[in-house]
């Protein structure tokens, strides 16, 4: 250890990540909200917020192929200085003391290119497995997101 200073712990930061926001979204009303959707185009969408510079908006899909709920991201901002935006996207249900399910988890990274773009989980959860009573309490389900925009990378000098 050359710099007794540190007291063993060293600094961390993320090279790539710029900006990260994570948010708690409820479904209330859970039943009602797959009775209400009569396909697989109906979604119901968050307010807008921004992260690293962007405006996004999660989707929430909750009769994806009759028998699973989607949890998509949106781009609602038109792109700055590029012809792309790179974004991590993750996405957990809540059981009923708070925390994250392990097996209802989902977590990727890609790249968007314009406005409106959509990209997540498709096929999130089966139905059957969210209404289990350790996830759905008082018809509410609550889905923890992160979202993290990635920054650019720097060009080397020749």
């Amino acid at each position: 250890m050359c710099d007794p200073s540190r007291n063993g712990e060293p600094d961390r930061m993320s090279l790539t990540t710029a900006a990260t926001k994570d948010i708690f979204f409820d479904v209330e009303g859970y039943t009602a909200a797959i009775l209400m959707s009569t396909g697989d185009n109906c979604y119901y969408p968050s307010r807008r917020f921004t992260v690293g510079g962007y405006d996004w908006a999660v989707r929430f899909y909750p009769n994806q192929l009759g028998s699973h709920i989607s949890i998509l991201l949106v781009l609602l901002s038109e792109l700055k200085d590029s012809t792309m935006v790179g974004v991590r996207f993750g996405c957990a249900v809540l059981d009923r003391s708070g925390k994250p399910s392990p097996e209802l988890w989902q977590s990727s990274s890609t790249v968007l290119s314009f406005y409106g773009e959509e990209w997540g989980f498709w096929r999130f959860a089966p139905r059957d497995v969210l209404e289990d009573p350790d996830y759905l309490e008082g018809d509410c389900l609550t889905l923890s997101c992160t979202v993290s925009v990635l920054r650019k990378p720097q060009l080397t000098s020749e």
